[in-house]
């Protein structure tokens, strides 16, 4: 059996949420090689919403921008420093969500309208295959030995995880939607 061809991307999603209330917010999706072999990124900003829509949206798009056939099988291993979503996979949850009817144990399970518009996605292409990997966030940000601060940015990884956390920032797009929603 043939391997997969391995597609990497980044996604980060952010917003300026206050407690309860909605704030601007954008998503990053990047792809150091995409199908084509060549670089690719997706951001929009959005004037109302929050951060958990905007990392399942990053993840939406680095999906979505896949196309509906290929004559080969793909692993689309996808990198996101949210937790909430690289568990919703890892662990099941969102397996469970459909089960029970889109209920966890707080209730109706948040973000339903993306997470469904994932899943049809995700479903429509039968030769994708999808890992999720947590990375931490902010690392470089973080570090202050600036020895240390360098051996981060000789990683792949933290390389691209800086490109969609800078892809995620709302204040970077001209003009932000008005609605967060996927139309289908």
């Amino acid at each position: 059996m043939k391997k997969p061809i391995n597609i990497i991307a980044y996604t980060d999603g952010s917003a300026t949420v206050s407690g309860k209330n909605k704030g601007a917010g954008g998503f990053g999706t990047y792809f150091p090689k995409h199908l084509d072999q060549k670089p690719k990124a997706y951001s929009l900003g959005f004037k109302n919403s929050k951060t958990g829509r905007m990392e399942i949206s990053a993840l939406y798009y680095a999906i979505a921008s896949m196309p509906k056939i290929y004559p080969e099988k793909v692993l689309l291993t996808v990198y996101s420093d949210s937790e909430y979503v690289v568990k919703s996979f890892t662990e099941n949850r969102l397996v469970k969500w459909i089960k029970n009817g889109w209920r966890n144990t707080s209730g109706e399970v948040k973000n339903k309208d993306l997470w469904e518009a994932l899943v049809i996605e995700l479903n429509s292409k039968k030769y994708l295959s999808l890992e999720m990997i947590h990375i931490r966030s902010h690392q470089v940000e973080k570090e202050k030995d600036p020895t240390k601060k360098a051996e981060l940015l000789k990683s792949p990884h933290i390389i691209g995880n800086l490109v969609a956390d800078s892809l995620a920032d709302y204040k970077r797009h001209i003009e932000l939607k008005e609605s967060d929603k996927i139309i289908l």
